[in-house]
């Protein structure tokens, strides 16, 4: 008798487990690219992160923080109310972005030179941490370092690729997953493809010799620059333009150190600059008269609030400057492209700040600010 009533309640609660299994699917997990889907507790959940590592992390995401800019901007378009804090400080007098995201903390990270604190970021207790990789290589080791010295703070890997423009879509949808906010990103999906779409069609037929010769400006003389391929100059490239910069591309940070005498020679009908310096003084200065965009006052400055739109920071939002560039480059051949109200679209839906007319005509027309 003992043996069968041991029996009866080991089937019960087996019958109890499986029903209360079944119950935690249809209601609490969540959904992330490749994920496992395996219930790990109540408030927990298994998942499969870009690079296939199986994770555990809180079945609801409210604070994050990530280890480089183009994943803190994506972040940031995506899910703001998740973002614990930046990774550089925003200088810019007109962030154009509410005071609740501009308060939030720098806390630095690991790019280009720069070397995060882990301590810091341990004390702001996130409850994931994503780290971007953009490089073949030792991936997996160098994760799973910053793996143990965050310690149980799940780190998640995903796809930071430097050619967020033309090849972010997986990244996006994932980060969607991620963060719950799945019509968040196919929101900027649909908006990225769009933008992608009408630029090629209208640059993908245009003669070689009758393509626009461009020249990227760095710096504050405007005498760095980074040719075609450079991820840094990818905008030109994809806007059908020529990268007249013929130099030797620099790896990592870019901006490869050229003489007035070289731009001369290379002579480009429009100079793009993310430099307002430079950008300043290139119009009263003696060295450059002789240009030909400078001649024909086409030398323009990218909008810079309150990320740059082409370049330092790389991230998604380089979008819209695939959209202004495209304009900067070939007028008439975008007459249909109302970038008036594509930047308030943007700026709205991912930046999270509604333009007034003044600030919209800052950001296009700098040359209002004199």
């Amino acid at each position: 008798m003992r043996g069968k009533i041991s029996t009866i309640l080991i089937l019960s609660l087996l019958v109890l487990a499986v029903a209360s299994c079944g119950c935690a699917e249809s209601t609490g997990q969540q959904a992330v690219p490749n994920s496992s889907s395996v219930l790990q507790s109540s408030d927990t959940v298994q998942i499969t992160d870009m690079l296939g590592r199986q994770l555990t992390v809180p079945e609801y995401i409210s604070s994050v923080v990530a280890t480089s800019p183009p994943s803190t901007i994506l972040v940031y378009m995506l899910a703001p109310d998740k973002l614990a804090g930046w990774n550089f400080k925003n200088n810019f007098t007109q962030p154009f972005m509410d005071e609740n995201y501009t308060s939030l903390p720098v806390i630095g990270g690991w790019f280009g030179t720069q070397t995060g604190n882990y301590e810091t970021i341990i004390n702001m207790d996130p409850d994931i941490v994503i780290e971007g990789y953009t490089t073949d290589g030792q991936i997996d080791e160098a994760i799973e370092r910053r793996q143990e010295s965050f310690g149980s703070i799940p780190v998640v890997a995903i796809d930071d690729s430097i050619i967020f423009v033309t090849k972010s879509d997986p990244t996006i949808e994932y980060a969607g997953k991620l963060l719950d906010c799945e019509a968040q990103a196919e929101k900027l999906i649909e908006f990225r493809s769009s933008i992608l779409n009408e630029i090629n069609s209208t640059v993908k037929d245009i003669p070689e010799d009758e393509k626009v010769r461009v020249y990227y400006a760095e710096g504050p003389k405007g005498l760095m620059t980074d040719p075609s391929g450079s991820q840094h100059s990818q905008v030109i490239d994809i806007c059908g333009g020529i990268n007249v910069a013929d130099c030797p591309l620099t790896p990592g940070n870019g901006m490869t150190q050229v003489s007035i005498e070289q731009v001369i020679e290379w002579n480009p009908e429009v100079i793009i600059t993310s430099n307002p310096q430079f950008y300043s003084t290139v119009y009263s200065d003696s060295l450059w008269v002789s240009v030909d965009a400078v001649k024909n006052k086409r030398v323009y400055l990218a909008p810079q609030n309150p990320f740059c739109w082409i370049d330092r920071p790389q991230g998604p939002h380089l979008i819209i400057g695939t959209a202004w560039t495209a304009k900067m480059l070939y007028p008439d051949l975008f007459t249909d492209m109302d970038l008036s109200e594509l930047t308030r679209e943007f700026y709205s839906e991912f930046f999270h700040y509604d333009l007034t007319d003044e600030e919209l005509n800052t950001l296009l027309n700098p040359a209002a600010e004199a």
